[in-house]
């Protein structure tokens, strides 16, 4: 009766797992053959011929209206004792049922599109971008396979990194017209004579090698602290020096080198770092002083001054309206570049990131000021640009006594509101865009998708920049709120209910840089959430995202959105652990358990479940 037992309970999980399988494969559609394989394939993985001495095992599925599967599984237990009362088996039967019921529903995807996304978890063959592209179709596979035929599912998408691109979601009041950017303005060009000397010196030759060794390696590090930290240091001499009556010399220049010379590039979203480990290596060259054919003659070179202050700009080119009266951006031109000339400053669908409106500086997006950033739902005044968007435009934007983005020196910054006459040219966030100044692809409001759409949305998901969690979850709220922006959007349809879910993945705990362009400006200058007195701090930063995501989760659960929080390639943190409704938190730590996360999701959603 033991081994009775054991195949009766057997069996009940083979069938559950038979008709849960049978059900999800058949979706909206009927019962089929398609459905029937996927059902038996999991009986027999649970139920195997044989198994526990019985025989004859079999299930029988019998499909109840459009949303249940009920099944039949049976086997015989041969009876060792019993036979010798004349009983010679037992037949064990265990019934199941699967049902599927999914509910209107909208669904936003946040999704964490930073630098490192285009990094490999350990273990994996493919990157945490292409996984997520394979996640998300899967995800939308199982839903639309669950879908009724009256059912309304939308699907939406906010991509972020160090702001988000929804420009071409807004409405051309929503956008300021005028606004100011950390930015220079051509001032006067100043001509300075330079006179040729009498003697130059020229190379006699190409460097050659006598001595010591140099060994080359490279790795790849965090996308996101792609930085050279060392260059090539030398001593160096010279030797067999001949200098002639008239002036001339020759001789041999001696580079010794004992050191690291570092070098990184960043292609692709991957960061390749080599590393060239120099020990007693000389190298030589030839050089020689000679007569200046030029000597004495004056050229003049021209020194293009600059005034570095916030300077206001009219962006209204930008705030042209497409045909349904979004906003559909623009250009305009800027005497910006170096050497004073205009720089085309292009804001269309590609790159329409924003700049954030007015700061709530409590960082407490349930007591928000109406109209401030943390407000999710008050729409924008015309003319007020406390409650407006501004276009973010890092061709604009320069800094302050800086010149390389990646080796800022914090001394030197200077005040927020001083102007600096120079003729320096200091650099602009926009020469290292996927780092410091990175635009995430287009957000998508809700709406229905077919999957070919889908996939080419995908597949236009770019890894760049840091990871500011505040400004996605804050539009992910916007665009799926019913009650803001776009709430005669987002009403249910007449006389049904309507279930509002968003899904929130990152790879990545918090990340800033203070040196970012990102949805409040140039951080170190622009300073709109932290004290305008001082340099902020990149830990500082961190925190103030942090508290600002802890906020914004709470007004999720106030709208009644279930939020589901999916950590890939990193640690499931108390932060957003709690940020998600409870039990729908994962980490995931492969590709093959982020598209098991994202997999158990759409079964909750589609509120897949045994009924028997």
């Amino acid at each position: 009766m033991a081994r009775a037992y054991l195949v009766r309970t057997r069996l009940q999980q083979a069938c559950d797992a038979a008709v849960l399988a049978g059900r999800l494969s058949m979706g909206a559609q009927s019962w089929g053959t398609a459905a029937q394989q996927d059902a038996d394939q999991y009986f027999l993985s649970n139920f195997q011929p044989g198994q526990y001495g019985s025989n004859g095992s079999q299930i029988v599925y019998e499909p109840r209206g459009t949303s249940t599967i009920h099944a039949i599984a049976s086997a015989n237990v041969p009876l060792l004792i019993m036979k010798l009362f004349g009983f010679r088996a037992m037949t064990m039967q265990a019934t199941c049922d699967a049902q599927m019921e999914l509910p209107n529903a909208d669904i936003m995807f946040v999704l964490d599109t930073t630098l490192s996304m285009a990094e490999s978890n350990p273990g994996d063959s493919v990157s945490r971008i292409a996984a997520l592209r394979s996640s998300v179709q899967k995800f939308y596979d199982v839903m639309q396979k669950s879908k009724g035929s009256e059912t309304r599912l939308r699907y939406g998408f906010v991509p972020y990194s160090s702001t988000v691109n929804v420009g071409t979601l807004l409405k051309p009041d929503w956008l300021v017209s005028r606004w100011t950017y950390q930015s220079r303005v051509a001032r006067e060009i100043e001509q300075m004579p330079k006179e040729a000397p009498e003697f130059v010196t020229v190379a006699d030759g190409d460097w050659y090698t006598t001595g010591g060794t140099s060994t080359t390696t490279q790795s790849v590090i965090a996308s996101e602290k792609c930085t050279a930290t060392t260059v090539l240091n030398y001593t160096t001499r010279q030797e067999d020096l001949v200098k002639n009556a008239d002036g001339t010399a020759s001789w041999v220049i001696v580079h010794t080198v004992n050191n690291i010379e570092r070098s990184a590039r960043l292609s692709g979203g991957i960061c390749t770092v080599t590393e060239t480990t120099y020990k007693d290596y000389v190298k030589k060259r030839k050089e020689k002083k000679i007569k200046n054919p030029d000597a004495g003659t004056t050229t003049y070179e021209n020194r293009y001054w600059w005034d570095y202050a916030p300077i206001e700009y009219s962006v209204a080119a930008l705030k042209g309206a497409d045909g349904i009266g979004n906003v559909a951006g623009g250009e305009f031109t800027a005497q910006v570049a170096n050497d004073h000339q205009s720089r085309t400053i292009r804001w269309k669908r590609d790159n329409a990131c924003i700049e954030e409106r007015q700061s709530s500086l409590n960082h407490d997006a349930m007591t928000a000021e109406p109209g401030y950033d943390l407000d999710v739902d008050t729409i924008p005044i015309a003319g007020d640009a406390r409650t407006q968007w501004r276009p973010a435009l890092p061709g604009l934007v320069y800094s302050r006594k800086q010149w390389n983005m990646n080796d800022i020196q914090s001394d030197r910054w200077g005040s927020p509101t001083e102007v600096l006459h120079t003729y320096d040219n200091y650099i602009t966030p926009s020469s290292d865009a996927a780092v410091r100044a990175a635009c995430p692809t287009y957000a998508r409001k809700l709406a229905t998708i077919d999957a070919t759409t889908l996939s080419n949305y995908l597949v236009s998901l770019k890894p760049a920049g840091l990871t500011y969690h505040d400004v996605g979850f804050l539009w992910g709220l916007r665009l799926l709120s019913p009650q803001g922006l776009f709430a005669s959007e987002n009403q249910p349809p007449l006389g049904s209910k309507l279930a509002r879910h968003l899904i929130f993945m990152t790879d990545g705990q918090t990340e800033t840089h203070v040196a970012d362009y990102d949805a409040y400006g140039l951080s170190a200058l622009d300073r709109r959430r932290t004290p305008s007195g001082r340099l902020p701090t990149a830990a500082e930063q961190n925190t103030l995202v942090e508290k600002r995501l802890a906020s914004l989760c709470l007004v999720a659960k106030a709208k009644g959105i279930t939020v589901w929080v999916i950590a890939f390639g990193t640690s499931l943190t108390p932060l957003l652990d709690g940020c998600a409704a409870q039990g729908h938190a994962f980490e995931a730590k492969s590709a093959l358990e982020l598209e098991t996360a994202f997999s158990d999701i759409a079964k909750r959603i589609s509120h897949l479940r045994l009924v028997r």
